[in-house]
């Protein structure tokens, strides 16, 4: 400590403040769940666009689940991979996590005073990509996992059709609102590639012309969307985008 002699007061040295400040952030990294991704397909995969419910074979496997009476996060991942293949008809296999480390946090019911927030991002018009296909069935997706969401009392905000740009400035908008949540949720999909092991999500205007040339500055990269999640007990990103490499043909 430092002794300022015009107060007589014991005064913080800058050593002390730093170490004060780096125990805050390991502090708060202690409290933080770690953020699992599942992947509606596995690894080289497509997914559809179309399917039993209307949209994402997946995402109907997700809405169904949410719907359960009781469901503790290390249920769901064997019960999500298992629908998904039931509703596709074994053409998707969802690729989940292999262990759950909040396993006992309790997703449905939500408990009383926990908070809850969810964002829906998806990408479903391609008017302006120059050639890739728009996905009616995402757009119905996103408003049937927002309302499933919603019933399980997230506090859920929808983002459709946004630009590489806004969907940053929405990602870093909900990181800072998940800090103070208990759970948080992102559902994405749009089309997607991945390429030596990263999956890339492409927005509306993404140039289909220059393959995957534009990947690094176009497109936006899954792991950078589960980094913003920093909940304290759960923390979980639903991709429902493929995960094959349509560039490479």
């Amino acid at each position: 400590m430092c002794y300022k002699r015009s107060t007589g007061k014991w005064l913080p040295s800058f050593r002390e403040i730093t170490f004060a400040a780096l125990a805050f952030v390991l502090t708060t990294l202690a409290v933080q769940a770690e953020a699992l991704v599942f992947h509606a397909s596995e690894s080289g995969k497509q997914t559809l666009d179309q399917g039993e419910g209307g949209g994402n074979p997946f995402a109907s496997a997700l809405i169904d689940i949410m719907e359960s009476p009781s469901l503790t996060l290390s249920l769901l991942p064997k019960a999500l991979r298992e629908l998904t293949i039931q509703k596709s008809r074994r053409f998707q296999s969802a690729d989940v996590p292999a262990t759950v480390p909040q396993g006992n946090f309790v997703l449905i019911p939500a408990k009383k005073g926990e908070r809850r927030i969810a964002l829906v991002m998806v990408v479903s018009d391609y008017a302006q990509s120059g050639g890739a296909q728009s996905l009616p069935g995402a757009r119905d997706d996103a408003m049937r996992i927002a309302a499933a969401l919603r019933a399980a009392k997230f506090n859920t905000e929808i983002a459709l059709d946004l630009g590489l740009r806004a969907m940053r400035e929405k990602l870093r908008e909900f990181a800072s609102r998940t800090i103070n949540s208990d759970a948080a949720v992102i559902y994405t999909t749009g089309h997607g590639v991945e390429i030596a092991g990263t999956v890339f999500l492409l927005p509306g205007d993404y140039p289909i012309k220059e393959r995957d040339a534009a990947l690094a500055s176009r497109a936006l990269p899954l792991p950078e969307i589960a980094g913003s999640l920093h909940a304290r007990h759960a923390n979980l990103v639903f991709y429902g985008g493929c995960r094959d490499n349509p560039f490479a043909q």
